[in-house]
């Protein structure tokens, strides 16, 4: 293969590489953002219940539970953001080297 296109084909073996590490980088992100949000909910919920069996008292449990609810829908609808942001952040700073420094001559005066 001549030089240039192994060059080429690095180059786009390595574009490839990058993508993939974005792509797997955002999906942790987004599913550690679920199992957090889901495990906060899930424990608020829990709580409301174990008050609800202790006192007996409804109160306005349904109110608290839908809040809960709410705000739990609320995280999961901003995930995919999230991780959108994530993969490109993560594009644009993965294997991406690092320009040269130069010095710039001193003057002598």
């Amino acid at each position: 293969m001549p030089p240039k296109q192994e060059d080429q084909l690095r180059g786009v073996l390595v574009e490839a590489a990058r993508t993939q590490l974005a792509a797997v980088t955002a999906g942790i992100k987004f599913w550690a953002g679920w199992v957090e949000s889901a495990d906060k909910y899930t424990r608020a919920v829990d709580a409301e219940l174990a008050k609800l069996d202790e006192s007996g008292d409804q109160g306005d449990v349904v109110g608290r539970v839908s809040d809960l609810t709410r705000e739990y829908l609320r995280n999961m609808t901003q995930l995919p953001s999230e991780a959108f942001k994530e993969f490109n952040s993560r594009l644009e700073t993965i294997g991406k080297p690092k320009p040269k420094r130069t010095r710039a001559a001193k003057v002598k005066e």
